[in-house]
């Protein structure tokens, strides 16, 4: 299981990176020039503040389990990862 999430991270890192930490631009549309950033985006300082009290980046990660088996990803991707148990 862990080398299957490695895989999937590797491959969609930037969308991983986009989603705990909520940067502004390396979302969906991945840009940095972009001339709309991501409305879930945080500032800066509101990122530093979450690496600095770790909480908000697990409860980050922890939605992004949640988000990814309700819909965002196929069902068998999210089985693959072990976010969702097999019923």
């Amino acid at each position: 299981m862990w080398s299957t999430r490695i895989k999937y991270g590797m491959k969609y890192w930037r969308l991983a990176v986009h989603l705990i930490f909520k940067t502004k631009h390396f979302g969906v549309n991945n840009l940095w020039w972009a001339s709309q950033p991501s409305s879930i985006g945080w500032h800066w300082y509101q990122i530093l503040w979450g690496i600095v009290t770790i909480l908000p980046i697990l409860r980050n990660y922890q939605s992004l389990k949640v988000r990814s088996c309700l819909g965002w990803l196929p069902e068998a991707e999210c089985l693959a990862l072990g976010f969702k148990p097999k019923s």
